[in-house]
């Protein structure tokens, strides 16, 4: 199998440097591992590819993961950075044997629950600390040594030059400076060299010293094999006739705040033999160093050295500085741009502010901001400067601005910090007066519309193509028994319909058929309000376009409840009034039909009551006769049921018809006999006939009867009552005598 390529370095991945690397495998694994790590404490990163080429720190373990975990140990067993770190292998025990072959330090399953895994990281790390050629308390003496010297003589110089001349015998390099660095300054120190004693605190500019900056920006040590060939360094020694190889670099830092740094420097190739105890050792003479450098007399008076020119003028000339660099962007901006400082002063204007305000840049220069606002925005003004000065970049927001015609306009600012670091506040700013006052106008129209639409009786819902509500005015709340802010953004628009209904209806919208395309006319369908009850609605709707586009749909919706229920009492009331003309006429009907039937059932029944006396007992014909008086006397019970009708009844009939039910229909009693009012019941109760809707049998022609002798049939009325009659003759020309007989009965013998 040939050999894997040696572990190659990226500056790019310089911050994403960590005290434990995971590489290997795929994301999610190593993603895993990192979790696991993060969750107990442990600082670790996850790395695609693990960079050493660049002056971050080399990871004091490395977790390997994946099926290809052998040959990767074994790529970072051949680079020289790696070549001693402790290496943990996590993976299946099948891998077990490859890993440790390949040179990694330990073998753990991967199925090794999270807090064994942190145990075993831990372990590592402490191995890795005690890496290099010194053993065990070997760098102990000297330790004591600069902390006995460091606490007799704190930050004087003799004491500082002693304390790097132990720590380049102990670490093995030919050389040892202490460069302090006062924050924001360009200039290092350097307050103490082994290499020349009698000569400190001279300037260098950290600048010509790559490694210094990579120190004190990481905070981590730079271990440098061969700095000339370094990408670090390679640039910044290549001019140097005499140039050191190994280089070492220990930051130094209290609470956060870097103080500067240790450089140790020798001819020979090599400084990673310091990692583990050796760096140990360096980074605790680091922080002791910097414990008492920290107000000491040393970097007080660094400090003096970097403040002789005034701090005003040192910010007023990095200002400018700034300002001349970025003139020309900002003369070409459309946008006003001024520039102030601290106090409000006016710096700097463009062109652009220049026509805006109507004011010369030789007049603004050096005035306060605040004479060219309006009294109101004094203040504002204030506040954002001195955000802007603390790094805070702040959204758009609106100033009163006054010309020198004395119109007062609206500017919409904002702000930039990109010289805050210089003192410097930068605003740019546009003229809105005339966009404010048609926004004003706007937001009255809207105003004035959602309350034309909230005072609207009906119900208006719009939605987005997503479903989402975006109107949702009074009138829907009363009719869905919904909030407004219960539906919308809340509720998806179908889910105030029937399922199937949102669809069809844009269909019906996207239709030709219905009013056009992306309008509905007026058309019923059922709504589902909160309580999941079904409201009948009138609705219109339409489809919402933008550029041609669907953008939403509204809808109107009027409540049918109140007119259903009407229409419904109208109906009932319409029925009513169809059945009492349907009952009249059929009472009209019945009374006309009994009338007429009355007269030829009683001659009918007089010509069998003849046929019947005149025939001899024995004739064969008087079966038949008594047959035709049965009938007849059942047709005039009918007849009597049908002058007795007062309400219409119907039953079922053959065929699925209805046909009248006389018993149901009569007001009085359908089996009682029909029975003939006599002249003296007349007298005692003359009723009309057409009011009682029942009429009497018709008495057959008088002279009729004496011919055929019945006139023992005859009752003869009172000659004092007046004779009641069913109607009219059936001859106008003739007064017919009318009078009541009693049928059913067998005649007087």
């Amino acid at each position: 199998m040939a050999s894997p390529a040696p572990l190659r370095v990226s500056s790019a991945e310089l911050s994403s440097y960590s005290r434990i690397a995971v590489v290997g495998g795929q994301l999610a694994e190593r993603t895993r591992i990192v979790d696991i790590l993060v969750e107990h404490e442990l600082r670790a990163v996850g790395h695609d590819r693990l960079a050493l080429d660049d002056p971050g720190t080399v990871p004091s373990v490395l977790v390997v993961v994946g099926a290809e975990a052998p040959a990767l140990v074994a790529a970072a067993r051949s680079t020289p950075p790696l070549a001693d770190v402790p290496i943990l292998v996590v993976g299946p025990a099948a891998l077990t044997d490859a890993a440790l072959d390949a040179g990694a330090t330990d073998f753990a399953l991967d199925d090794l629950s999270p807090r064994g895994l942190a145990n075993r990281v831990r372990l590592m790390l402490s191995v890795g600390r005690l890496r290099g050629p010194w053993g065990p308390g070997a760098l102990g003496p000297a330790l004591v040594r600069i902390n006995d010297v460091l606490a007799a003589r704190g930050d004087d110089a003799g004491a500082l030059v002693e304390v790097l001349e132990v720590l380049r015998d102990c670490l093995e390099f030919d050389r040892a400076s202490l460069i302090a660095h006062v924050e924001g300054s360009t200039h290092g120190f350097v307050i103490a060299a082994t290499d020349d004693p009698d000569r400190s605190q001279f300037t260098i500019a950290i600048a010509d010293y790559p490694e210094l900056i990579a120190a004190m920006r990481t905070g981590e040590p730079v271990l440098l094999d061969d700095a000339r060939v370094h990408p670090l360094t390679r640039d910044a020694v290549a001019h140097l006739t005499d140039p050191a190889a190994g280089l070492a670099v220990f930051p130094m830092t209290w609470r956060g705040r870097s103080l500067g740094a240790m450089l140790l420097r020798r001819r020979a190739v090599g400084a990673r033999h310091v990692v583990g105890r050796g760096e140990e050792f360096a980074r605790l003479i680091a922080s002791l160093t910097a414990a008492h450098l920290r107000n000491g007399a040393v970097l007080e008076s660094l400090r003096d050295q970097t403040h002789r020119i005034s701090r005003l003028r040192f910010e007023a000339e990095r200002r400018l500085r700034g300002i001349e660099s970025l003139k020309e962007h900002f003369e070409a901006a459309a946008d006003g741009v001024v520039i102030v400082d601290e106090a409000g002063a006016i710096l700097f204007v463009n062109r652009a502010a220049e026509r805006i305000t109507g004011f010369a840049r030789e007049f603004l220069l050096g005035r306060p901001l605040v004479d060219l606002l309006v009294a109101e925005a004094a203040v504002v003004a204030e506040e954002v400067v001195d955000k802007v000065l603390s790094g805070e970049n702040l959204d758009p927001f609106d100033l009163g601005v006054a010309t020198t015609h004395g119109d007062r306009l609206m500017v919409s600012a904002s702000t930039s910090t990109v010289l805050a670091a210089t003192g410097a506040a930068i605003l740019t700013f546009r003229d809105v007066t005339a966009q404010r006052a048609l926004e004003g106008e706007l937001r009255a129209t809207k105003e004035f519309l959602e309350r034309l639409i909230d005072s609207t009786v009906d119900a208006i819902v719009a939605a987005d193509l997503r479903g989402n509500v975006i109107l949702f005015n009074q009138g829907a709340e009363r009719l869905y028994g919904y909030r407004s802010d219960e539906v919308i953004g809340k509720i998806a628009v179908w889910d105030l319909y029937e399922d199937g209904v949102p669809r069809q209806i844009m269909r019906m919208l996207r239709s030709t058929s219905h009013g056009g395309v992306g309008y509905l006319e007026q058309t019923r369908r059922e709504l589902k309000r909160k309580g999941g009850e079904l409201v009948p609605v009138n609705m219109t709707a339409s489809i919402i376009y933008e550029a041609g586009r669907e953008v939403a749909t509204v809808g109107i919706f009027s409540d049918l409840r109140d007119r259903i229920r009407i229409e419904q009492r109208l109906l009932q009331a319409q029925e009513k009034l169809q059945l009492t003309e349907k009952q009249a006429l059929v009472a009209e009907l019945a009374g006309a039909a009994a009338h007429e039937l009355n007269q030829p059932l009683t001659s009918i029944l007089g010509y069998a009551q003849l046929i019947f006396r005149q025939s001899p007992p024995d004739a064969e014909h008087l079966r038949a006769v008594g047959i035709i008086r049965s009938e007849a006397e059942r047709m005039a019970d009918l007849v009597k049921k049908i002058g007795r009708i007062t309400k219409y009844e119907t039953m079922p009939y053959v065929g699925g018809s209805s046909i009248l039910d006389l018993d149901r229909s009569t007001a009085g009693d359908s089996n009682a006999e029909l029975v003939l009012p006599s002249d003296d019941d007349l007298a005692e109760d003359p009723l009309d006939s057409r009011r009682t809707r029942e009429f009497s049998a018709m008495m057959p022609d008088r002279e009729l009867l004496a011919a055929l002798d019945l006139t023992e049939m005859l009752d003869e009325p009172d000659p004092a009552e007046p004779i009641t009659g069913a109607g009219p003759s059936p001859d106008p020309g003739q007064a017919r005598d009318r009078e009541t007989t009693r049928m059913g009965r067998a005649p007087k013998s």
